[in-house]
């Protein structure tokens, strides 16, 4: 019997248990599976007898992620009786420890998700950077609590640098989802000309909403990242982007098609200008590229690391 494992990071007090415990008691999640939940820290919130009965879970603390071997594992399968896990990660521990360790062969990775306290997102940014970037890595679905006072559009364009496919849910302080992101930056009625320093906003709003840049004139200053294999006329272009630390610096790039290798020197800026496509990846996910029709040399941008501003 296959028993799906949901995964739950964040720093303390983020929401970690909260999120649990709510998922547990829907029960359009729960139909009375019995549930193990692997918890590798407790925070203020706690999981109660009462919440323990109700949803048929149970619970058990282990020390560290380490500890959660393939032979603990095996031991845990064969000792307690579930269909599903619930892990409840450490906020201060490497996520990554878990991933590459992995799983026995009956327990398959059903999601990842990561709670954070909006509130202190800068703080994070700011002391915990690398634990940021690992907890944002790997989710799916990232639950962004007490969001009723921070700017949500700042919030999605740095999560999106670091994991450009995760799914952003943003709660207020009761719980209740507000996930309405008012965005009048560019005005697609017009063609769009993007400045140096808009084009980290342009490209978060492009991964958002690729259908509204579609078969629009738009011109970017642009330098090579990549190319597409098996193809000679689509280069990855774009900008770096500092996403968290340091040595995390990254790519935001999108397709231009139109462009090949022998076109450009790979060390320098070009400006490119055509029409905004949205087309699907190989996954079937709508992203946006460029049909160039005419691209020159240009000057390096004045700041060359892009900004979410």
């Amino acid at each position: 019997m296959i028993k799906p494992v949901y995964v739950f990071s964040g720093f303390l007090d983020s929401g970690k248990t909260r999120a649990i415990k709510g998922t547990l008691y829907n029960p359009r999640f729960n139909e009375g599976e019995a549930t193990l939940i692997l918890c590798f820290e407790q925070g203020d919130e706690e999981y109660d007898e009462k919440f323990l009965k109700i949803t048929n879970t149970q619970v058990l603390y282990l020390d560290s992620i380490k500890d959660l071997t393939i032979q603990k594992q095996k031991e845990i399968d064969k000792k307690y009786s579930f269909e599903r896990i619930f892990i409840e990660l450490n906020g201060m521990e490497d996520d990554n420890i878990l991933y590459n360790t992995g799983f026995i062969s009956n327990w398959e990775l059903a999601q990842t998700l990561t709670t954070i306290d909006a509130s202190k997102f800068q703080m994070y940014l700011t002391n915990m950077r690398q634990f940021l970037y690992n907890h944002v890595v790997n989710a799916e679905v990232v639950i962004l609590n007490r969001s009723d006072d921070v700017d949500k559009r700042y919030l999605r364009n740095n999560l999106k640098s670091i994991n450009q496919y995760i799914e952003l849910i943003f709660e207020d302080k009761e719980g209740n989802v507000t996930n309405k992101i008012e965005d009048e930056l560019f005005d697609v009625s017009k063609d769009l000309d993007i400045s140096d320093i808009d084009y980290g906003l342009w490209f978060m709003d492009a991964i958002d909403n690729p259908q509204k840049y579609d078969k629009k004139k738009l011109t970017i200053k642009v330098k090579y990242a990549g190319k597409v294999e098996d193809t000679d006329n689509v280069l990855i272009m774009g900008r770096k982007a500092l996403v968290c630390c340091a040595q995390d610096i990254t790519d935001i790039a999108i397709p231009c098609i139109g462009l090949n290798e022998n076109d450009i020197d790979k060390d320098k800026y070009y400006t490119l200008s055509g029409t905004s496509l949205c087309i699907q990846n190989d996954e079937g996910m709508e992203m946006c590229a460029l049909k160039v029709d005419h691209f020159k040399e240009a000057e390096t941008p004045k700041e060359e690391l892009v900004t979410f501003n």
